[in-house]
């Protein structure tokens, strides 16, 4: 078996888990032998669970990356904070993946982008998990081919009824950099990237259901001028849905001039496809359930030296940061 490659965890809250729950997937590939956090009872609980030596800050464990030979960090903190940490990790001489999104201002994004710049050694990498999505992989690949005639139009519904994030720091606007549009539009955005192309902003409706925070849910009209994707055309329109206080919803739908393709999370092992009739057919997709653990595994290798199929760098964190600001600026609030 290869020399396992060695991350410290910083921030040991709720995504952790599935960062490490995806690493228990790989055989070994991937360990965590440190964490840091500063809450007591999250760091030991993590460090009980995985073996790992417990840190109070970012900055002790990055002090101690060396020695523990490590290779890089996995920042998983607050938007807020991931500027400091990520270009002292990056100053260390750490490899970096980070949570989405990049950072909770365009600023700070920028600084990050132009951080990994000034460091071509380096890997950097955001996790943009959903581009690891076999049936978005699917999706992409059939459009491409042409199954759906011309692709027009674009859809992502991200919506779930969370209530305990108003009392959390992900509805904090300073903290988080915005609300469900921020945390989880943004998903959307790199994914229409990922798939589609560069998008530029047609409209934004914006509610706020819990006073002082930030939004609960976002409704984003956006356009693709220029494709990068193959049979899709000019000007692709896009429509994005975020949202904390509603049912849970999670699709993905590619409408083009001669079918569709739709793809709904809560049945991950198969895509739909409509052809221009009407008439559907069921596409079977194996391996759900993995993006996770294909992300982290590909960013193990990218920061061993291969190639970053199809991580999201920090420029497409900046991308999609850049929206994301023009969205939550040009808004129509309810």
């Amino acid at each position: 078996m290869a020399t396992p490659f060695r991350i410290g965890m910083i921030g040991a809250g709720g995504i952790s888990g599935a960062h490490t729950h995806a690493a228990s997937k790989l055989g070994g590939r991937v360990v965590f032998p440190a964490v840091a956090d500063p809450g007591e009872s999250a760091r030991v609980a993590f460090a009980e669970k995985h073996g790992s030596k417990a840190f109070a800050s970012a900055d002790a464990l990055i002090d101690a990356a060396k020695g523990l030979e490590l290779s890089a960090v996995l920042v998983c903190t607050p938007p807020s904070t991931r500027v400091g940490i990520v270009t002292r990790a990056l100053a260390a001489g750490l490899h970096v993946l980070t949570e989405k999104p990049i950072a909770s201002t365009v600023a700070d994004a920028e600084r990050l982008a132009e951080a990994a710049r000034s460091r071509p050694g380096l890997r950097t990498a955001v996790a943009y998990c959903h581009r690891f999505t076999p049936s978005v992989l699917e999706m992409k690949r059939l459009i491409a081919s042409g199954r759906i005639g011309r692709l027009t139009r674009w859809e992502n519904v991200f919506a779930c009824d969370l209530p305990g994030h108003k009392d959390k720091w992900f509805s904090d606007p300073h903290s988080a950099g915005g609300g469900a549009f921020i945390d989880m539009g943004s998903h959307s955005v790199d994914l229409l990237r990922f798939m589609v192309g560069e998008a530029t902003l047609a409209g934004a409706v914006m509610d706020h259901a819990w006073p002082g925070r930030a939004e609960t849910s976002a409704t984003v009209l956006l356009r693709c001028p220029s494709p990068t994707l193959a049979n899709a055309a000019p000007g692709v329109a896009a429509f994005i849905a975020s949202g904390w206080a509603e049912s849970s919803r999670f699709t993905v739908l590619c409408v083009g001039t001669g079918g569709t393709l739709s793809y709904d999370y809560e049945a991950p092992e198969r895509l739909v496809f409509k052809d221009a009739s009407g008439k559907a057919e069921e596409l079977a997709v194996p391996d759900h359930g993995v993006r996770f653990a294909d992300q982290l595994a590909a960013f193990a290798d990218y920061a061993s030296g291969g190639p970053s199929k199809g991580l999201a760098t920090f420029e497409d964190g900046l991308a999609a940061s850049r929206v994301v600001a023009s969205a939550a600026q040009a808004a129509v609030r309810q």
